[in-house]
């Protein structure tokens, strides 16, 4: 009896202590955090853009100094998702018309702010398994088709309206674990829901990611017009012609000859 109580004092101090150095491995893997300047952003009639802040920290960094190399951090920010329907202008008998079309659901804002050039960062299977990648038809981490002349098309146009930003060397630590990046809103930034997607790679791997989300929606004059356009259309209408009416009934009052 003695021999075997003492055998399972051993097992239990062997468990405890398995149980400790796992606590410790677990509590000493890195981890991000991550939070953003704002989290509501007005658009008002005066609007001309806004710039966003995103920031963070890594918990239990191993890296001795703000020196970039020994951790990479990939933000992607994205808009709320909307139809865009790309078209192919053609020729015919000496008009330019438009004829095939591929309509796409993606972000309406698209920015991806990084350590380093994306390819330097992971590989392509990686970047595709964690949607970091910008991309107009749905696609498997495995491999997929190189973009076609419409994918190419909605990219630059979005690309010309700054709504859709890639930006190496964006993000930058300043310290051994603080580290932050910015990028501006344009000012034809779709309402809605934005989130910040923050990934933490090590060697091509991910460490850890975090996320933080922010509002963006129209505040004043401007968002009752719009209320009163997509949701009450006739009433909308209705105001529209009784405006034009006071207006014109104004005019003929002011600009009358007796």
């Amino acid at each position: 009896m003695i021999w075997a109580w003492s055998a399972l004092r051993r097992m239990a101090a062997a468990s405890a202590l398995c149980l400790a150095m796992a606590g410790t491995a677990l509590a000493q893997s890195e981890a991000v955090e991550v939070d953003m300047s704002a989290h509501e952003i007005a658009i008002k009639s005066d609007f001309s853009g806004a710039e966003i802040v995103v920031f963070g920290a890594v918990d239990a960094s191993k890296q001795s100094a703000s020196a970039p190399g020994y951790y990479d951090v990939i933000m992607v920010i994205r808009g709320p998702r909307q139809s865009v329907i790309t078209r192919k202008k053609e020729r015919v008998a000496g008009i330019w018309v438009n004829g095939q079309s591929e309509a796409f659901e993606v972000a309406s804002f698209y920015a991806v702010l990084s350590t380093r050039p994306l390819d330097e960062i992971a590989s392509p299977q990686t970047l595709r398994r964690y949607g970091i990648e910008f991309n107009p038809k749905a696609q498997n981490a495995d491999g997929s088709p190189a973009p076609d002349e419409f994918e190419e098309a909605l990219v630059r146009l979005k690309s010309q309206q700054a709504l859709h930003i890639e930006k190496p060397f964006a993000v930058a630590f300043l310290g051994r674990s603080l580290f932050r990046g910015n990028v501006k809103l344009p000012t034809q930034v779709a309402e809605g829901q934005y989130t910040a997607q923050v990934y933490l790679l090590q060697g091509g791997k991910l460490l850890s990611h975090d996320d933080v989300s922010l509002r963006v929606q129209k505040e004043g004059i401007e968002r009752i017009l719009y209320t009163l356009a997509f949701h009450r259309p006739w009433l909308y209408g209705l105001l529209s012609v009784l405006l034009a009416a006071a207006c014109g009934l104004l005019g003929w009052t002011l600009f009358s000859r007796s």
